[in-house]
């Protein structure tokens, strides 16, 4: 079972990359398949300044701030590592172990 700190970082992280290159806020819902958690998170990362909301024209498009692209990155580096993180025991077959 995965931990709920996980599963928040994963939505926070599925949020930020597709508000990467700016993204509607239906492209946002369908995405990262909506409830919730999703929701709050999303509203979250607007306040805390990792998504800013941008108008352009007559769409409204929301934009992973440079803050949020860093912590993309983090996220990135984060998921990159965790098969290092586990440490395997070695064994020793021969007698002069």
């Amino acid at each position: 079972m995965r931990s709920k700190t996980k599963a928040n970082d994963l939505i926070v992280s599925q949020i930020l990359k597709t508000c990467a290159n700016g993204a509607s806020k239906t492209r946002i819902t369908h995405k990262s398949s909506p409830n919730s958690m999703k929701v709050i998170s999303y509203l979250l990362l607007i306040d805390e300044g990792f998504i800013e909301v941008v108008t352009e024209g007559s769409r409204i498009v929301h934009r992973a701030t440079p803050r949020g692209i860093d912590q993309i990155k983090k996220f990135e580096r984060l998921l990159g590592n965790a098969d290092k993180l586990i440490v395997k025991p070695e064994t020793c077959l021969q007698s002069s172990c």
